[in-house]
């Protein structure tokens, strides 16, 4: 490929091959969050410049590159209880949604979650206010992200005392234990959340049917075929009344018959549309 293109039009280049590819959209002001993920897909595959990454794409037989570029740009670097929205939005209605006493079975699907700690907190949070209201209901967390290697080390569940930042030591001293200087979540809250790989633009219908998804940060990255495609998918899944959590301050999805949005005092989210 020719130097005499500049980095402009070379990442213009790389959006429609993205685009083209995946369905994958790059938003104004990305661009350097972006580039700065992809240097290590190009180190890994011996590419010196962003121009030679695109050129490598835009070949037939390079899926693997492709995939790879994938997961770097929408991979999730995860935080204890965060983002505050959304746990404001768990403590404010969601936990009462969940636990109420006609319920017997309420499954989550956490989308993009990263090394662990966002579906981790969640099930801390839903077991401490299960027991503080003795409540019966039994809650399973779904958590999916693309790479293997990231899902791998979520399920594990060890993490160093600086990564865990943001995680009140109450809940730290009751639901994880210090071994061999790390320190790793409890069986019982392991056994809450399940982990697993998935590719949101493959087929994840057999994963059942759930009461919440949380999808953060992911939809942004999608065109709005895409992202209508997979609010369909999604609602497929959700039981009636189910909720979608996408954008907690703004609208993040574009009108859909299958969701109305609703706009709490602790945060925004979107119901499945009866009938």
């Amino acid at each position: 490929m020719s130097s005499a293109l500049d980095e402009s039009n070379v990442f213009q280049s790389l959006q429609l091959v993205l685009q083209e590819a995946f369905g994958v959209v790059i938003g104004e002001g990305r661009n350097r969050s972006v580039l700065a993920k992809l240097k290590s897909v190009m180190s890994e595959f011996g590419l010196a410049s962003l121009e030679d990454l695109v050129a490598e794409l835009k070949k037939n037989n390079t899926s693997h590159i492709k995939n790879r570029v994938l997961q770097s740009i929408t991979a999730h670097e995860s935080a204890w209880f965060e983002p505050r929205e959304l746990f404001r939005l768990v403590d404010g209605y969601l936990l009462a949604d969940m636990l109420e006493s006609s319920r017997r079975n309420y499954r989550i699907w956490v989308v993009g979650c990263g090394n662990g700690p966002l579906p981790y907190s969640l099930a801390m949070a839903i077991e401490q206010a299960r027991q503080e209201i003795n409540s019966a209901t039994k809650v399973s967390i779904e958590a999916t992200d693309v790479p293997a290697t990231m899902v791998t080390s979520a399920a594990i569940g060890r993490y160093q005392l600086d990564a865990l930042q943001g995680l009140a030591d109450g809940y730290k001293n009751k639901y994880m234990s210090q071994k061999s200087g790390l320190w790793e979540v409890n069986d019982y809250i392991k056994s809450i959340v399940s982990f697993s790989t998935c590719h949101l633009l493959d087929d994840f219908e057999q994963m059942g049917h759930f009461d919440l998804i949380i999808c953060l940060d992911v939809l942004i990255y999608f065109s709005m075929p895409v992202k209508t495609r997979l609010l369909d998918s999604f609602a497929k899944l959700l039981d009636p009344s189910g909720i979608l959590v996408a954008g907690l301050t703004e609208p993040a999805l574009p009108l859909n018959e299958n969701f109305d949005m609703v706009r709490h005092d602790a945060g925004i989210f979107y119901r499945q549309r009866a009938g």
